[in-house]
């Protein structure tokens, strides 16, 4: 009886331990969001007319600037060579004008950037 007892207690466990594995994989903390005056020099930084395709972007449906420059980014048809499948940008470094893109699990891909345009460069 209280090896029956031991067994099911272990069982039970084992079982709560399963079932919190995908709780704790949901609670990632979100990216960190970029300061104002962190995005207003982003900002100044890029030519007239792509600061304002940016500002009006971001000023609309809940868009953050950061958001809007990784989406710009991405969807520049050349930023990935040869790849079909999705594509996640990691990393925008303006100061040297470059992204880091996940293109499958494992594999991070740098592509330089024109930080004024938001243009790939090839």
């Amino acid at each position: 009886m209280n090896l029956r007892r031991f067994v099911l207690a272990g069982v039970a466990l084992a079982a709560m331990g399963v079932m919190a594995l995908p709780v704790m994989a949901q609670n990632a903390p979100p990216p960190p969001k970029l300061s104002p005056a962190f995005e207003r020099a982003i900002l100044n930084e890029m030519a007239p007319a792509t600061r304002a395709e940016v500002q009006k972007r971001a000023a609309s449906g809940g868009n953050t600037v950061q958001g809007v420059i990784a989406t710009m980014l991405l969807n520049d048809a050349s930023m990935v060579k040869g790849n079909t499948g999705a594509v996640t940008v990691i990393a925008i470094d303006f100061v040297r004008g470059v992204v880091v893109v996940q293109t499958a699990p494992n594999q991070y891909q740098p592509v330089r950037f024109d930080p004024k345009t938001l243009k790939v460069l090839t």
